[in-house]
């Protein structure tokens, strides 16, 4: 049984959350929250193994909500619920350590699917997430530059290329019929060698340098 906290302004929309999760049988709800200084005294006392957050009903754009529970637990997986007009936040929201997005008009089993995958310690991007990310960082500015593509070996650019496609650990290390650990390690090789810190800033490197 994995233990969830919901932090969701609307208690419809939560109700609808909370049903798709408790008819799963494979989890459970410690607590949900409509504030974030409610849900902080919350997390001082329940400690959820993954933290749902609904960004569309959120009073900004969630950053702010983000970056103070990362201030509270850097490890506790992350999930949001937003929709395609929320791409211009993606980059930012994996730079802060969000580890999944799930569409609000995606069905109850994308839902089931993002949080099997992180209690998996996996992160889940749905390949929608990263064409709308490429068509973002298409329109910014170009500041990179990748001069000896020799940098990286044939498996990493293999790897890059398919994290670029929006493949998780699991189904590249099935592709490649390596492990999703090994495949971890080489993305920390990937990041090391052209010095980007998150999955969205590697992604947008291969971008901006035509190695998608």
């Amino acid at each position: 049984m994995c233990y969830i906290a919901i932090l969701e302004n609307y208690s419809l929309f939560c109700s609808g959350i909370r049903s798709v999760i408790e008819e799963s049988g494979d989890f459970k709800i410690v607590f949900e929250a409509k504030t974030i200084n409610d849900f902080m005294n919350k997390m001082k006392v329940e400690k959820p193994e993954v933290i749902i957050i609904d960004i569309i009903h959120c009073l900004d754009d969630g950053i702010s909500i983000i970056k103070k529970i990362r201030r509270k637990t850097l490890r506790t997986p992350i999930l949001l619920i937003l929709s395609t007009d929320y791409s211009d936040y993606f980059e930012e929201y994996i730079s802060l350590g969000v580890n999944g997005f799930v569409f609000n008009d995606a069905g109850s089993d994308a839902l089931i699917d993002a949080l099997k995958a992180m209690t998996k310690g996996e992160d889940h991007f749905p390949p929608r997430v990263w064409q709308l990310l490429k068509k973002y960082l298409r329109t910014k500015k170009v500041s990179a530059t990748y001069e000896d593509k020799r940098i990286l070996t044939n498996r990493e650019l293999t790897i890059l290329k398919l994290f670029c496609k929006g493949y998780t650990y699991k189904e590249i290390g099935v592709k490649l019929n390596i492990s999703p650990r090994t495949v971890e390690t080489h993305k920390k090789n990937i990041q090391t060698k052209i010095s980007v810190r998150s999955t969205a800033e590697m992604i947008e490197f291969a971008y901006q340098n035509n190695l998608q």
